[in-house]
């Protein structure tokens, strides 16, 4: 059986409950100091997890207000590409150019292909000293400058100076942009004739030609990539161009003495040369000569017997 409380005494007791609690509150604000409605006010900015991740969302769009209208929004920064070339030239003595020329060549090699790579190279053959050389090479971008100083180090211990050095540059972005563009241009013809041949919708004649515009578009597509490549290795490879001269030709002993005979052999040869041609030109007037004597030595015979028969 439930059993019903009377409605005067529950209105009874919320009214003591009531009285308690502004009874309680009257005895906090007179023990701290503070009025009961600054405790209120103290209590509300107490923030959850949700009213933290909401004001983390209001400060990241009130972000770009706080910068002002007039500021500008940042952009992008795109570098350059560049191509570097390399034309450097050293003095050596004459006898130090080799030496020098080989020097640069093991550094070379000692990068390994991957960073660096011999183009050309000529150099004087002969015992002359005072020659000239050249050496051309292709080095990494990111390692060329310290290529440039490892080639001046190397000169100098051999002896020698740099004589003039040179670098040149050439921005080829626009054209690998361009390059770019139309690769992926021609990625989508090839993709939009390839799926008409496969459909195989239409004549004959549209399907052959369908198929010499696929052939046509692969092949300046495989030209455009060829050439984006190309682009991209001249960027990331600098050319090296090195020219050696001597400052002067050796003086030594051995040089004298090479000089001299070398001298005496190029004497002997010119006199070899020259007997030969006197005596192959005798052998050749000979037979002329005896047949321009045989007249003179009839007359001079002639002119005897006259004499003789006037005596």
């Amino acid at each position: 059986m439930r059993i019903v409380a009377p409605k005067h005494l529950v209105a009874a007791a919320a009214a003591a409950t009531l009285a308690a609690c502004s009874a309680n509150e009257a005895g906090d604000s007179s023990k701290g100091g503070q009025p009961a409605a600054e405790s209120i006010v103290t209590e509300v900015p107490t923030e959850t997890a949700s009213d933290t991740a909401g004001s983390a969302r209001l400060a990241e769009v009130a972000a770009p207000t706080a910068r002002g209208p007039d500021t500008p929004p940042k952009l992008p920064v795109s570098l350059p590409k560049l191509t570097y070339a390399y034309a450097l030239s050293y003095l050596l003595p004459g006898d130090k150019i080799a030496a020098a020329q080989d020097a640069h060549r093991n550094l070379c090699e000692e990068m390994g292909p991957a960073r660096c790579q011999l183009l050309a190279l000529e150099r004087g053959v002969g015992e002359e000293q005072s020659n000239n050389a050249e050496l051309k090479l292709r080095v990494a971008t990111a390692d060329a400058r310290r290529f440039q100083v490892l080639l001046d180090h190397e000169v100098s211990e051999a002896g020698g100076r740099p004589e003039n050095a040179k670098v040149a540059t050439d921005e080829v972005s626009k054209q690998i942009v361009d390059t770019e563009a139309r690769i992926r241009q021609r990625e989508l013809l090839v993709a939009r004739l390839t799926e008409l041949l496969r459909k195989r919708n239409g004549r004959v004649s549209d399907l052959l030609e369908a198929e010499r515009s696929v052939t046509q578009a692969q092949e300046e597509l495989d030209q455009a990539r060829g050439w984006l490549g190309e682009l991209k290795g001249r960027v990331a490879m600098s050319e090296f161009e090195i020219r050696y001269a001597a400052i002067a030709p050796s003086a030594s002993s051995q040089t004298l003495g090479t000089y001299l005979g070398e001298a005496a052999q190029g004497s002997g040869a010119v006199f070899q040369v020259g007997l030969r041609a006197l005596l192959s030109l005798a052998i050749y007037l000979l037979p002329w000569l005896a047949l321009l004597g045989l007249p003179v030595l009839a007359l001079r015979a002639l002119r005897k017997r006259r004499t003789a028969i006037q005596a």
